[in-house]
Protein backbone atom coordinates (compact mmCIF):
# COMPACT_ATOMS: atom_id res chain seq x y z
CA UNK A 1 0.00 0.00 0.00
CA UNK A 2 2.66 2.33 0.89
CA UNK A 3 4.69 1.83 -2.50
CA UNK A 4 0.90 2.68 -4.22
CA UNK A 5 0.73 5.48 -2.63
CA UNK A 6 4.23 7.02 -3.15
CA UNK A 7 3.67 6.13 -6.60
CA UNK A 8 1.23 7.82 -6.89
CA UNK A 9 2.49 11.02 -5.60
CA UNK A 10 5.25 10.40 -7.78
CA UNK A 11 3.07 10.48 -10.77
CA UNK A 12 0.92 13.35 -10.03
CA UNK A 13 3.46 15.12 -8.99
CA UNK A 14 5.97 15.00 -11.30
CA UNK A 15 4.83 16.57 -14.33
CA UNK A 16 3.93 19.76 -11.78
CA UNK A 17 7.68 19.94 -10.71
CA UNK A 18 8.96 19.72 -14.16
CA UNK A 19 6.44 22.71 -15.49
CA UNK A 20 7.51 25.06 -12.24
CA UNK A 21 11.58 24.41 -13.34
CA UNK A 22 10.99 24.92 -16.84
CA UNK A 23 8.81 28.02 -16.19
CA UNK A 24 10.91 29.16 -12.77
CA UNK A 25 11.94 32.92 -12.90
CA UNK A 26 15.15 34.08 -13.15
CA UNK A 27 17.29 35.17 -10.20
CA UNK A 28 16.74 39.33 -9.78
CA UNK A 29 19.15 41.24 -10.89
CA UNK A 30 20.09 44.31 -8.77
CA UNK A 31 21.05 47.17 -11.00
CA UNK A 32 22.21 50.33 -9.73
CA UNK A 33 20.89 53.84 -11.15
CA UNK A 34 21.46 57.55 -10.31
CA UNK A 35 18.60 59.72 -11.27
CA UNK A 36 19.50 62.92 -12.23
CA UNK A 37 16.79 65.68 -12.09
CA UNK A 38 16.80 68.50 -14.56
CA UNK A 39 14.18 70.42 -12.85
CA UNK A 40 15.71 74.00 -10.91
CA UNK A 41 14.18 76.24 -9.06
CA UNK A 42 13.29 79.30 -10.66
CA UNK A 43 13.57 82.84 -9.18
CA UNK A 44 12.19 84.49 -11.17
CA UNK A 45 8.81 82.57 -10.96
CA UNK A 46 8.37 82.77 -7.66
CA UNK A 47 10.92 80.48 -6.44
CA UNK A 48 9.09 77.37 -8.26
CA UNK A 49 10.35 74.28 -9.64
CA UNK A 50 10.51 74.12 -13.34
CA UNK A 51 7.81 71.44 -13.66
CA UNK A 52 5.80 74.14 -12.23
CA UNK A 53 5.87 76.75 -13.87
CA UNK A 54 4.96 76.18 -17.98
CA UNK A 55 2.38 74.72 -19.67
CA UNK A 56 1.97 72.68 -23.00
CA UNK A 57 1.53 75.26 -25.98
CA UNK A 58 -1.06 73.07 -27.30
CA UNK A 59 -2.79 71.67 -24.40
CA UNK A 60 -2.61 74.56 -21.83
CA UNK A 61 -4.46 72.26 -19.19
CA UNK A 62 -1.22 69.95 -19.00
CA UNK A 63 -0.06 69.91 -16.16
CA UNK A 64 3.49 68.79 -15.83
CA UNK A 65 4.37 66.09 -13.58
CA UNK A 66 6.97 65.90 -10.45
CA UNK A 67 9.68 64.19 -11.32
CA UNK A 68 10.84 62.77 -8.16
CA UNK A 69 6.89 60.78 -8.31
CA UNK A 70 7.83 59.71 -11.98
CA UNK A 71 10.85 58.40 -10.76
CA UNK A 72 8.92 56.39 -8.17
CA UNK A 73 6.49 54.91 -9.98
CA UNK A 74 8.71 54.15 -12.60
CA UNK A 75 11.04 52.11 -10.60
CA UNK A 76 8.14 50.18 -8.94
CA UNK A 77 6.41 49.67 -12.47
CA UNK A 78 9.56 48.45 -14.49
CA UNK A 79 10.02 46.09 -11.50
CA UNK A 80 6.83 44.66 -11.42
CA UNK A 81 6.18 44.04 -15.24
CA UNK A 82 9.79 42.66 -15.05
CA UNK A 83 8.32 39.96 -12.73
CA UNK A 84 10.60 41.12 -10.43
CA UNK A 85 13.36 40.02 -11.82
CA UNK A 86 15.01 43.41 -12.18
CA UNK A 87 15.67 45.06 -8.71
CA UNK A 88 16.20 48.83 -9.30
CA UNK A 89 19.13 49.94 -6.98
CA UNK A 90 18.55 54.23 -6.78
CA UNK A 91 21.71 54.69 -5.17
CA UNK A 92 22.16 58.29 -6.09
CA UNK A 93 19.73 61.40 -6.73
CA UNK A 94 20.96 64.37 -7.90
CA UNK A 95 19.39 67.94 -8.10
CA UNK A 96 20.82 69.16 -11.06
CA UNK A 97 23.15 72.50 -10.67
CA UNK A 98 23.71 73.14 -14.49
CA UNK A 99 23.01 71.92 -17.84
CA UNK A 100 23.80 69.97 -20.81
CA UNK A 101 21.46 71.09 -23.46
CA UNK A 102 22.45 73.15 -26.25
CA UNK A 103 20.79 74.76 -29.68
CA UNK A 104 21.78 73.27 -32.63
CA UNK A 105 22.91 76.25 -34.06
CA UNK A 106 25.81 77.20 -31.55
CA UNK A 107 28.98 76.07 -33.02
CA UNK A 108 30.39 75.97 -29.77
CA UNK A 109 27.41 73.97 -28.12
CA UNK A 110 27.50 76.17 -25.42
CA UNK A 111 24.91 74.89 -22.75
CA UNK A 112 22.04 76.61 -21.64
CA UNK A 113 21.28 78.04 -17.98
CA UNK A 114 18.31 77.53 -16.47
CA UNK A 115 16.99 81.20 -16.99
CA UNK A 116 18.03 80.80 -20.85
CA UNK A 117 15.64 77.51 -20.82
CA UNK A 118 12.86 79.41 -18.80
CA UNK A 119 13.03 81.92 -21.68
CA UNK A 120 12.47 79.37 -24.32
CA UNK A 121 10.13 77.73 -22.43
CA UNK A 122 8.03 81.11 -22.13
CA UNK A 123 7.97 81.67 -25.47
CA UNK A 124 5.09 81.74 -27.70
CA UNK A 125 4.36 77.90 -29.20
CA UNK A 126 8.08 77.42 -28.18
CA UNK A 127 9.14 79.03 -31.48
CA UNK A 128 13.10 78.38 -31.05
CA UNK A 129 13.10 75.64 -29.49
CA UNK A 130 11.02 74.14 -32.57
CA UNK A 131 12.71 75.94 -35.12
CA UNK A 132 16.25 75.71 -34.15
CA UNK A 133 16.00 72.32 -31.81
CA UNK A 134 17.87 71.05 -29.42
CA UNK A 135 21.69 68.47 -28.80
CA UNK A 136 22.43 67.10 -25.47
CA UNK A 137 26.18 66.77 -24.43
CA UNK A 138 26.60 63.56 -23.13
CA UNK A 139 30.07 63.42 -22.34
CA UNK A 140 29.98 66.61 -20.48
CA UNK A 141 27.51 65.43 -18.58
CA UNK A 142 29.17 62.03 -17.40
CA UNK A 143 32.00 63.52 -16.87
CA UNK A 144 30.84 66.48 -14.99
CA UNK A 145 29.40 63.76 -12.67
CA UNK A 146 31.60 61.18 -12.70
CA UNK A 147 29.26 59.10 -14.08
CA UNK A 148 31.64 57.21 -16.41
CA UNK A 149 34.01 56.14 -13.62
CA UNK A 150 31.25 55.20 -11.38
CA UNK A 151 30.47 52.89 -14.36
CA UNK A 152 33.80 51.06 -14.65
CA UNK A 153 33.98 51.05 -11.12
CA UNK A 154 30.82 48.88 -10.90
CA UNK A 155 29.13 51.49 -8.94
CA UNK A 156 26.05 52.27 -11.17
CA UNK A 157 24.52 50.14 -14.32
CA UNK A 158 22.76 53.20 -15.65
CA UNK A 159 21.63 56.81 -15.61
CA UNK A 160 18.24 58.03 -15.68
CA UNK A 161 17.86 61.86 -16.53
CA UNK A 162 14.21 63.53 -15.83
CA UNK A 163 14.53 66.48 -18.51
CA UNK A 164 12.52 69.45 -19.85
CA UNK A 165 10.63 68.74 -23.26
CA UNK A 166 13.34 69.49 -26.02
CA UNK A 167 15.85 69.06 -23.48
CA UNK A 168 17.97 67.93 -26.63
CA UNK A 169 17.89 63.86 -25.05
CA UNK A 170 17.26 60.49 -27.05
CA UNK A 171 14.74 58.56 -24.94
CA UNK A 172 17.85 56.00 -24.80
CA UNK A 173 21.39 56.18 -25.12
CA UNK A 174 24.24 54.26 -24.92
CA UNK A 175 28.11 54.64 -24.31
CA UNK A 176 31.29 52.43 -23.81
CA UNK A 177 33.39 49.98 -25.79
CA UNK A 178 31.55 48.52 -28.02
CA UNK A 179 28.06 50.64 -27.38
CA UNK A 180 25.58 50.03 -29.78
CA UNK A 181 22.50 51.43 -31.48
CA UNK A 182 19.66 51.53 -28.35
CA UNK A 183 16.75 53.96 -30.41
CA UNK A 184 20.34 56.63 -31.30
CA UNK A 185 23.95 56.42 -32.45
CA UNK A 186 26.08 54.50 -29.92
CA UNK A 187 28.57 56.56 -28.10
CA UNK A 188 32.13 55.16 -28.12
CA UNK A 189 33.07 57.65 -24.98
CA UNK A 190 36.94 57.09 -24.58
CA UNK A 191 36.58 58.23 -20.50
CA UNK A 192 33.95 55.46 -19.96
CA UNK A 193 34.91 51.52 -20.95
CA UNK A 194 32.18 49.29 -19.42
CA UNK A 195 28.90 49.93 -21.03
CA UNK A 196 26.01 52.59 -19.54
CA UNK A 197 23.12 53.19 -20.38
CA UNK A 198 20.99 56.65 -20.50
CA UNK A 199 17.36 56.95 -20.12
CA UNK A 200 16.30 61.16 -21.15
CA UNK A 201 12.86 60.89 -19.66
CA UNK A 202 10.50 64.04 -20.38
CA UNK A 203 8.57 65.27 -17.14
CA UNK A 204 6.10 67.24 -19.36
CA UNK A 205 5.15 63.76 -20.50
CA UNK A 206 3.22 60.75 -18.23
CA UNK A 207 4.26 57.29 -16.85
CA UNK A 208 3.40 55.64 -19.91
CA UNK A 209 5.43 57.37 -22.41
CA UNK A 210 8.64 56.72 -20.00
CA UNK A 211 7.47 53.14 -20.10
CA UNK A 212 7.38 53.68 -24.08
CA UNK A 213 10.63 54.81 -24.15
CA UNK A 214 12.34 51.55 -22.03
CA UNK A 215 10.20 49.58 -24.69
CA UNK A 216 12.03 51.47 -27.22
CA UNK A 217 15.81 50.39 -25.91
CA UNK A 218 14.35 46.93 -24.97
CA UNK A 219 13.40 46.44 -28.53
CA UNK A 220 16.98 47.87 -29.52
CA UNK A 221 19.02 45.86 -27.24
CA UNK A 222 16.90 42.39 -28.33
CA UNK A 223 17.43 42.99 -32.08
CA UNK A 224 21.20 43.94 -31.18
CA UNK A 225 21.25 40.00 -29.52
CA UNK A 226 18.65 38.16 -32.47
CA UNK A 227 19.37 40.71 -35.63
CA UNK A 228 16.90 43.07 -36.97
CA UNK A 229 13.75 42.52 -37.54
CA UNK A 230 13.89 40.81 -41.09
CA UNK A 231 9.82 39.46 -41.97
CA UNK A 232 10.31 41.15 -45.51
CA UNK A 233 13.44 38.54 -46.64
CA UNK A 234 11.67 35.22 -44.96
CA UNK A 235 9.25 32.84 -46.56
CA UNK A 236 8.44 30.77 -43.60
CA UNK A 237 7.53 30.65 -39.65
CA UNK A 238 10.62 28.76 -38.85
CA UNK A 239 12.88 31.36 -40.02
CA UNK A 240 11.68 33.71 -37.45
CA UNK A 241 13.95 34.28 -34.42
CA UNK A 242 12.12 34.26 -31.63
CA UNK A 243 12.24 37.84 -30.90
CA UNK A 244 10.64 38.16 -34.54
CA UNK A 245 7.77 36.07 -33.36
CA UNK A 246 7.20 37.60 -30.16
CA UNK A 247 6.39 41.00 -32.01
CA UNK A 248 4.64 39.45 -34.50
CA UNK A 249 1.33 41.29 -34.72
CA UNK A 250 -1.27 41.16 -37.60
CA UNK A 251 0.42 43.21 -40.18
CA UNK A 252 3.73 41.12 -40.21
CA UNK A 253 2.55 37.90 -39.09
CA UNK A 254 -0.33 37.61 -41.40
CA UNK A 255 2.11 36.38 -44.07
CA UNK A 256 3.30 33.56 -41.57
CA UNK A 257 0.27 31.95 -40.03
CA UNK A 258 -2.46 33.22 -41.04
CA UNK A 259 -5.00 35.11 -38.87
CA UNK A 260 -2.87 34.79 -36.04
CA UNK A 261 -0.48 37.10 -33.57
CA UNK A 262 2.01 37.40 -31.00
CA UNK A 263 2.30 40.04 -28.72
CA UNK A 264 3.14 43.07 -30.92
CA UNK A 265 5.94 45.58 -30.81
CA UNK A 266 5.58 48.89 -28.70
CA UNK A 267 3.59 50.97 -31.24
CA UNK A 268 1.73 48.26 -32.61
CA UNK A 269 -0.46 45.61 -30.51
CA UNK A 270 -1.35 42.89 -32.00
CA UNK A 271 -4.48 44.02 -33.99
CA UNK A 272 -2.88 47.42 -34.52
CA UNK A 273 -2.97 48.77 -38.14
CA UNK A 274 -0.77 52.07 -37.25
CA UNK A 275 1.14 53.54 -34.98
CA UNK A 276 0.02 53.79 -31.41
CA UNK A 277 -3.19 52.12 -32.45
CA UNK A 278 -3.57 51.05 -28.50
CA UNK A 279 -7.52 51.65 -29.06
CA UNK A 280 -8.43 49.33 -31.50
CA UNK A 281 -11.44 47.07 -30.81
CA UNK A 282 -11.04 44.88 -33.60
CA UNK A 283 -10.81 41.08 -32.35
CA UNK A 284 -7.68 39.34 -33.38
CA UNK A 285 -6.26 36.01 -32.70
CA UNK A 286 -3.25 35.77 -30.25
CA UNK A 287 -0.81 33.21 -28.92
CA UNK A 288 0.37 35.59 -26.50
CA UNK A 289 -0.46 33.34 -23.39
CA UNK A 290 1.84 30.91 -24.98
CA UNK A 291 5.15 33.16 -24.08
CA UNK A 292 4.24 32.44 -20.15
CA UNK A 293 5.35 28.90 -21.04
CA UNK A 294 9.11 29.92 -22.86
CA UNK A 295 10.96 28.90 -24.28
CA UNK A 296 8.24 26.55 -25.03
CA UNK A 297 6.12 28.58 -27.51
CA UNK A 298 4.08 26.16 -29.05
CA UNK A 299 1.48 28.63 -31.03
CA UNK A 300 -1.22 26.40 -31.77
CA UNK A 301 -4.41 27.76 -30.52
CA UNK A 302 -4.38 31.30 -30.49
CA UNK A 303 -7.31 33.53 -28.07
CA UNK A 304 -9.50 35.60 -29.27
CA UNK A 305 -8.53 39.96 -28.09
CA UNK A 306 -9.38 43.02 -28.95
CA UNK A 307 -7.91 46.34 -27.03
CA UNK A 308 -9.82 45.40 -23.93
CA UNK A 309 -6.89 43.50 -23.08
CA UNK A 310 -5.13 46.27 -21.93
CA UNK A 311 -8.63 48.65 -20.93
CA UNK A 312 -7.73 50.37 -24.49
CA UNK A 313 -4.91 52.65 -23.17
CA UNK A 314 -0.85 53.41 -23.23
CA UNK A 315 -0.06 52.34 -20.07
CA UNK A 316 -2.33 49.44 -19.94
CA UNK A 317 -0.23 48.06 -23.50
CA UNK A 318 2.75 49.10 -22.19
CA UNK A 319 2.33 46.86 -19.08
CA UNK A 320 0.47 44.13 -20.90
CA UNK A 321 3.74 44.40 -23.63
CA UNK A 322 6.80 43.96 -21.16
CA UNK A 323 4.99 41.26 -18.91
CA UNK A 324 4.79 39.00 -21.51
CA UNK A 325 8.49 39.25 -22.12
CA UNK A 326 10.46 36.05 -21.02
CA UNK A 327 12.03 36.33 -17.45
CA UNK A 328 12.82 32.91 -17.16
CA UNK A 329 15.60 30.77 -15.74
CA UNK A 330 18.30 29.16 -18.50
CA UNK A 331 18.83 28.74 -21.37
CA UNK A 332 17.26 28.27 -24.60
CA UNK A 333 18.51 25.24 -26.83
CA UNK A 334 17.09 25.77 -29.89
CA UNK A 335 19.10 29.24 -29.77
CA UNK A 336 22.05 29.32 -27.20
CA UNK A 337 19.88 32.75 -26.15
CA UNK A 338 19.29 33.23 -22.33
CA UNK A 339 15.38 32.88 -21.02
CA UNK A 340 15.75 36.19 -19.28
CA UNK A 341 15.35 38.65 -21.62
CA UNK A 342 15.75 41.40 -19.34
CA UNK A 343 19.21 40.12 -18.46
CA UNK A 344 20.86 41.72 -22.34
CA UNK A 345 18.91 45.12 -21.43
CA UNK A 346 20.34 46.12 -17.99
CA UNK A 347 23.39 44.33 -18.03
CA UNK A 348 24.10 43.41 -21.51
CA UNK A 349 27.84 42.03 -21.35
CA UNK A 350 27.42 40.01 -18.10
CA UNK A 351 24.26 38.50 -19.85
CA UNK A 352 26.56 37.17 -22.58
CA UNK A 353 29.32 35.74 -20.32
CA UNK A 354 26.46 34.23 -18.44
CA UNK A 355 25.24 32.62 -21.95
CA UNK A 356 29.17 31.45 -22.16
CA UNK A 357 28.57 29.66 -18.82
CA UNK A 358 25.84 28.15 -20.07
CA UNK A 359 27.47 26.68 -22.84
CA UNK A 360 30.14 25.08 -21.26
Amino acid sequence: MKFYLILFLFIFFFPLFIFAKKNRSAQPLTVKVVVVYEDPVLPAYGNKKMHECFRTPSVKTRVWNDPVQLSADYEKTLEEVSGQVVNYEIVKEIQADRFFTYLKNDPLKRPLTAGEIAQLLDEPEWKTLKEIGTSYDYNAMVKYYGFDKMRDNNEIHEVWVWTFPYGGMWESHMMGKDAFWINSEPNANPSCTELLSIMGLNYERDLACAMESYGHRFESTMMQVFGWWAYDKKDKKEDLTMWERYTGYIKNYDKFDKGNTNIGNIHFPPNGEFDYNWKNTNKVLTYADDWFNYPDVKEKKGRLIDCSEWNCEHIGYMKWWFKHLPHYDGINPKDGKLNNWWHYVVDYNDALRKEMSFKK
